[in-house]
């Protein structure tokens, strides 16, 4: 799974912040700021990652249960899709 290019990451006032960029800047309404974790999980995103993946990803830099890490990652997912910035 992967973010669309249409989507970047900027740190603005110490804030990540998600920006659209081309076509997207147009159609997009409201702004994403993400926290730490957030913008760990957006970075490997846009390389392209898998659920599993994200899952280890933050299990291994975080201290939390391995069923948190998991519900907090599909919870995240599901939100970058309602606001569709996930590549089909």
């Amino acid at each position: 799974m992967k973010i669309k290019s249409d989507y970047v990451l900027k740190v603005v006032a110490g804030q990540n912040i998600v920006v659209p960029v081309g076509e997207e800047g147009v159609n997009f309404r409201g702004i994403i700021t993400l926290n730490d974790s957030g913008r760990l999980l957006f970075e490997h995103l846009q390389i392209g990652s898998s659920e599993n993946q994200l899952i280890d990803l933050i299990f291994d830099n975080y201290d939390i249960e391995k069923e948190d890490a998991r519900r907090d990652v599909l919870e995240f997912i599901k939100v970058l899709r309602d606001k569709k910035l996930l590549e089909d």
